[in-house]
This record gives C-alpha cells, sequence and structure tokens, in this order.
C-alpha cells in the first residue's frame, strides 16, 4: 500500500496531538501508511509528527500558507488530507452584539487560511473543527467565533465528499482556559444582561470561576443532547474522542459533520436551526 500524506496544521495542540494519534491508529489497523507534517508557530519539534514545519504564523495568513506551500512543493509532499485546527478570536459578549469587524479579523486566523490551503494543495479532504456556537449558553459569549464556526460548517456542507467537521463539545484546552480567564474579566464589568446573570450564578454556587464554569458548560451539554442518548451517560469531552471522530472519517464516513459530546457521537448533514442574526451573516 503507498504511502499518503497528511498535513496538520496547528500539531502541537490538543486536537492537532489527536489527529497525529488517529493518523498512527489508522496506519495499525488498516496497513495505511501515514506521512505526518505538522505546523508550529515556533521552532519545536511537533511530537508524534514526522516532519515539523517551523515559524508558521498565522496572524500573518497570507505570509504563513505560502511558507506551508514552500516548503511542502521543496519536499514534493502531496496532501491527502489537511487538517485545520486553529481558533483563536474576539469573544466574551453575545454573539447578537458581533461586530463586523470582529468577524473578518478572526477569519484571518480561523478560516482564512484553511481555504487558501485548499485551494492551492488541493488534498483529497480537508478537516476543520466546530463547536455548538449556536446553543444558547454559547450564543451569551461566544462572540465572533460563533460566526466562524458557522461559516466553517456551511462551507463543509456545500462539498461533503472533500471537506468535513468535527464538532466536538467543550474539552480542556489551553483555548479553553483562555476562554475562561477572558470571560471571567469581561463579564464582571459587562452590561450584558446575560453574562450579568452568569457572574451570579457563579458567585451564588460559591465556586471559583473556572471551576464554575466547567460545571456550567457540562449541566448545558447534558441539558441539549442527553435526551438523545437516554442509555449513555454524560461526560465532557476529552481529546481522545475527536481522535474517534477522525477515524470515522478517515474510515470513509460520509456525512459532512461529526458531531460528539464524550461517548455521543453521530453525524449530521445540514448546519441546525440558530437565530436569524446567525444565520445572515
Amino acid at each position: 500500500m503507498s504511502e499518503s500524506i497528511t498535513l496538520i496544521v496547528g500539531g502541537s495542540g490538543a486536537a492537532g496531538q489527536s489527529a497525529i494519534q488517529a493518523f498512527k491508529e489508522h496506519s495499525s489497523k488498516t496497513g495505511q501508511k501515514w506521512k505526518i507534517y505538522s505546523t508550529t508557530s515556533g521552532e519545536s519539534q511537533v511530537e508524534g509528527s514526522d516532519i515539523t514545519i517551523p515559524h508558521i504564523k498565522l496572524e500573518e495568513p497570507e505570509e504563513a500558507v505560502s511558507n506551508i506551500q514552500k516548503f511542502l512543493n521543496k519536499e514534493n509532499a502531496n496532501i491527502d488530507v489537511l487538517i485545520y485546527t486553529p481558533a483563536r478570536g474576539n469573544l466574551g459578549y453575545p454573539v447578537s452584539e458581533t461586530p463586523d469587524q470582529d468577524i473578518i479579523d478572526t477569519a484571518k486566523f480561523c478560516l482564512d487560511p484553511m481555504l487558501d490551503l485548499e485551494k492551492k494543495i488541493n488534498p483529497r479532504i480537508t478537516v476543520g473543527y466546530s463547536a455548538y456556537y449556536y446553543l444558547p449558553h454559547l450564543l451569551t459569549f461566544y462572540g465572533s467565533l460563533a460566526f466562524i464556526k458557522k461559516k466553517m460548517e456551511e462551507w463543509a456542507v456545500q462539498k461533503p465528499d472533500s471537506r468535513k467537521i468535527i464538532r466536538a463539545g467543550t474539552f480542556f484546552s489551553q483555548s479553553v482556559r483562555g476562554i475562561t480567564i477572558i470571560l471571567q474579566r469581561l463579564a464582571k464589568s459587562s452590561p450584558h444582561p446575560d453574562l450579568q446573570k452568569l457572574m451570579e450564578e457563579q458567585k451564588s454556587s460559591g465556586k471559583k470561576f473556572g471551576d464554575f464554569f466547567i460545571d456550567y458548560i457540562q449541566q448545558k451539554e447534558n441539558e441539549s443532547f442527553g435526551k438523545n442518548f437516554p442509555s449513555i451517560p454524560y461526560r465532557i469531552t476529552e481529546p481522545k474522542d475527536l481522535k474517534i471522530a477522525l477515524l470515522k472519517i478517515l474510515e470513509g464516513e460520509k456525512s459532512p459533520i461529526v458531531s460528539l459530546v464524550g461517548d455521543w457521537i453521530w453525524t449530521e448533514d445540514k448546519l441546525p436551526e440558530m437565530p436569524d442574526y446567525l444565520k445572515i451573516r
């Protein structure tokens, strides 16, 4: 069996590491050989990757894509599967009040490089990562990221044979820790009623904000999806669950969206119901 090549943009993070594990497990299960290229913004080798592409800074998206393309051309590497994990944007305010400029700025890091890479390196499959941005508890504070995740899902549904999304529940990561810190800081002085209510709930719980926030997310996820899985108890999502979702895609999943929360996993071929303000931007 010939060797296939994957490029993981953001290989050091939780999602990137789960993807590396998925390719290794797929190789051991099927005999399909995978050569793993991973990008990093620094210069350290990405754990588990065969080849690291260093100094890829997505803050300058055009330069980052150009540098990736030059590296791959020098290696004569034709990418079979592109994995795009980066997620960073303006948040800490209700999605309904997202300024247009925040959407543009967030897309430059989280979406535009993926679209550019897909066009320029023409992989067989491109995989992006989404979240439950449309649920009420995330609409309270998810800001510009909600619009970017929605745009990613629209992109995948347009060409389900070559585009896939892993929509995952909240899991412990550097990103989530960062969101928690930002949200705690902004919510204290926020005029938004929903955020004020969140802070009131936190105070009455007697818990530190970080502990309260994780418990709050788990409660809301269970309320949203638990009824669909009455025989499987809720648990918070872990990076290993993202690996399982990617394995499902590598094994030939036809649907464009693989959704998961802990042990719950299902597929979707259209976007969920969402507020009108999310649909029109």
